[in-house]
């Protein structure tokens, strides 16, 4: 595909970093004029955003690294110059998502916020982010799926993606426009539901749980190095079923004992 997207001299502009910066502008872009709906004011909107931002970033960065350990090379220096060595790949999600949540319920306590309900606000932008930041997988080449034979199966050939070289010019499944779709599908249903009345807490926990649903569903297609955990599931997967576990019997709590927020 296309993993420059500009190209200056010695400047380049990575077509991930840009489209990640892209969703998070879309992100935004969304819940900036929402603010009113939770009165909430605009310099700790920003915070939150900044500080989901540095989360996702450092915890995505921490869980690939944990999990590739043995991978990124022979030597603790080797390993580090591979960490080190381009910084633009090499996240997976569910670390930036568990260290966001940690480090954003610890700022909305210190500023005495309503955890659930600003939660049910900001969670209804991520999908909306994700989708485009999905994308820009797509055009630098990592997250591949397996070979595929299916007609909609997309075929790689710049050297400079992150597919292997050994399965550039092959029909792979894009299991980045997957999660893109499954994505954009998600948030339209957040955004719907978040309009009609409910309970503080149910829209976070209906995200929790389908984006659970949907990421252990396209590890299947995944053509990258997993990891194997128990009985053959990625780490990811393994991850997913913990959460969306959690999800689940949350919402069986918040259904019992939450209150109702209008719209």
């Amino acid at each position: 595909m296309h993993p420059v997207f500009l190209k200056i001299g010695s400047f380049e502009l990575a077509s991930y970093g840009l489209m990640t910066a892209l969703g998070y502008a879309a992100a935004c872009l969304y819940l900036v004029p929402r603010l009113k709906k939770i009165s909430l004011d605009k310099d700790t909107f920003w915070n939150l955003i900044f500080i989901a931002f540095v989360g996702a970033l450092v915890g995505a960065k921490l869980l690939f690294v944990l999990l590739n350990w043995n991978q990124l090379g022979a030597t603790f220096a080797e390993k580090i110059t591979m960490v080190v060595r381009d910084f633009r790949y090499g996240f997976v999600f569910f670390g930036g998502m568990i260290v966001s949540v940690g480090a954003l319920i610890y700022y909305m306590k210190k500023k005495n916020l309503p955890i659930l309900k600003t939660s049910d606000f900001m969670i209804v932008g991520l999908p909306l982010g994700h989708m485009v930041g999905r994308i820009g997988c797509f055009l630098a080449g990592c997250c591949y799926g397996r070979p595929t034979t299916l007609p909609w199966g997309v075929t790689f050939t710049d050297t400079h993606s992150l597919v292997p070289p050994q399965l550039l010019g092959i029909p792979l499944h894009p299991t980045q426009l997957y999660e893109s779709v499954a994505n954009l599908l998600l948030f339209l249903l957040l955004h719907k539901l978040y309009n009609k009345p409910h309970k503080d807490g149910m829209i976070l926990l209906l995200y929790i749980a389908c984006y659970s649903l949907l990421r252990f569903t396209i590890e299947f297609f995944r053509g990258d190095y997993r990891g194997a955990f128990i009985l053959g599931l990625s780490p990811s997967q393994c991850i997913a079923i913990v959460i969306s576990t959690l999800a689940f019997t949350s919402w069986i709590f918040i259904q019992k004992k939450g209150t109702s927020h209008g719209k």
